[in-house]
C-alpha cells in the first residue's frame, strides 16, 4: 500500500454528535467538517434522542456529553447494545492534569476524601472507560485534538490523552497497562477484562460484545500472557485493583 492510500480508500467515519449545549454541538460539527475522514451523520439535543438516533443512523462513533454519562452510567452500554460496532468518545469538562489527580486520589491507599470530593470524581475519564467508552477528549481544546481522538478510537485503541500512562503506573513498580510494544492492552481486551471481572462467562462475553466465543478465548489468552496472570480469578482481582470495576 502506497503512503496515504489508506485514508483515501477507507469510507469516512460516521459520527453522531450527542452534546447538550447547542453552541458546542455546532463547534464540534464545524471542526469535523475539516477532516476528510469524518462525516457527521446527525446530532441530538437531549439524552432521550441518543438511542433512537443510534438505531436509525448506525454511526461508527458517538461523541457523548460527559454530563449525560454522569446522569446515566448505563447510557454507554445501551448505546453499544443498540449498535454493537458503535464506539463512544466522551467529551469531558476538565483537563488531563485534573484527571491524573482525581484518579490517584481515588486509589485505596490515598488519603480519605470528603463525600463532596468523591462525588467530584465522577467527572474522571476512567469512569467513562469503565462503562466501555473508547476514550475521552476535552470539551475545550484544539479541533485537531478531537479529530486525533476519533482516529485513535477507530483504530481500535483508547484515546485518553497523555495522562493514561501516569494513571496506570504504580509507585511500587507493579506492572500495569503498557502503552507501547507487544504488552499494550487493546480496547477490546480491556472490554474482556472488565466483563470477566463482572463474572461473565466466555459465551456471555461473546454475546455481549457481538464476537465469537473463540475470539474471547483468544483475547483472554493474550491478556493472561501480557499481564503474567494464571487464571480468571487473578484477572478479576487485577481488574479491581486497577479500578476497572468496583468490588462486590
Amino acid at each position: 500500500m502506497m503512503p496515504g492510500t489508506h485514508e483515501s480508500n477507507r469510507s469516512p467515519t460516521r459520527v453522531l454528535i450527542a452534546l447538550g449545549v447547542p453552541l458546542l454541538r455546532m463547534g464540534v460539527a464545524a471542526a469535523l467538517e475539516t477532516a476528510e475522514d469524518c462525516r457527521v451523520v446527525g446530532t441530538t439535543a437531549g439524552p432521550d434522542e441518543i438511542i433512537p438516533a443510534v438505531e436509525r443512523l448506525r454511526p461508527d462513533i458517538v461523541i457523548l456529553d460527559t454530563d449525560y454519562h454522569r446522569a446515566d452510567t448505563e447510557l454507554i452500554p445501551r448505546i453499544t447494545g443498540a449498535h454493537p460496532v458503535c464506539r463512544v468518545l466522551v467529551l469531558v469538562n476538565h483537563s488531563d492534569e485534573e484527571c491524573v489527580i482525581r484518579s490517584l486520589l481515588s486509589r485505596p491507599d490515598a488519603p480519605r476524601l470528603s463525600p463532596d470530593a468523591l462525588d467530584h470524581l465522577n467527572e474522571c475519564c476512567l469512569l467513562a472507560l469503565r462503562s466501555s467508552a473508547r476514550g475521552c477528549a476535552p470539551k475545550v481544546g484544539e479541533p485537531e485534538r478531537l479529530v486525533h481522538a476519533i482516529r485513535t478510537v477507530m483504530a481500535g485503541e483508547i484515546a485518553a490523552g497523555p495522562w493514561l500512562d501516569a494513571i496506570m503506573l504504580s509507585s511500587s513498580g507493579e506492572r500495569r497497562f503498557s502503552s507501547a510494544g507487544s504488552d499494550r492492552i487493546s480496547a477490546r481486551e480491556l472490554d474482556v477484562i472488565t466483563l470477566v471481572a463482572k463474572g461473565l462467562e466466555n459465551k456471555e462475553i461473546a454475546e455481549y460484545l457481538g464476537i465469537r466465543e473463540q475470539t474471547v478465548k483468544n483475547h483472554l489468552g493474550r491478556v493472561m500472557r501480557k499481564l503474567d496472570l494464571r487464571n480468571r480469578q487473578e484477572l478479576a482481582i487485577y481488574a479491581v485493583k486497577q479500578h476497572l470495576v468496583h468490588p462486590g
